[in-house]
């Protein structure tokens, strides 16, 4: 299932005004339906690995900007740059507020541990309910619309 604009208007707006358009004679190594990748490869690697502590979520690109979605198409995650996650997180208990996406958007780290610190299994856990807590606030919203 696609992102759904209707659902995710404020979201799919915003990553496209970071979208970068690449004609098919240019450089296509990280290049996703057209558009350049905003996303390493290894932050894209790690958004699937989240996407696993999920039923029935799917990973979509959207403008080049790697998305977990509900089975409804609402946008719950997205990953950007080389570390940072977005979360639709409605109890602001993680990362920063990230207007850019609008409420209740937060952006962190994808992993917790920093340069040099090891990423444990307890901050695993952790990052599994996160994601977990997304995906249920956003299929609230779709329950509630």
């Amino acid at each position: 299932m696609a992102a759904d604009f209707r659902k995710n208007a404020d979201v799919l707006t915003a990553i496209r005004t970071f979208a970068t358009p690449k004609r098919p004679a240019e450089d296509n190594k990280y290049v996703v339906d057209g558009y350049e990748l905003h996303a390493h490869p290894d932050l894209v690697d790690r958004l699937k690995e989240l996407m696993n502590y999920t039923s029935g979520a799917s990973l979509e690109f959207a403008f080049g900007i790697p998305v977990l979605c509900t089975p409804t198409g609402r946008i719950f995650a997205a990953a950007e740059g080389t570390h940072s996650i977005k979360l639709f997180l409605p109890d602001g208990t993680w990362g920063q507020p990230y207007p850019e996406y609008g409420e209740p958007w937060r952006s962190g780290r994808a992993w917790h541990a920093g340069a040099g610190i090891s990423h444990t299994q307890e901050d695993e856990k952790h990052y599994a309910a996160l994601v977990r807590l997304a995906y249920s606030a956003a299929m609230k919203m779709d329950v509630e619309a």
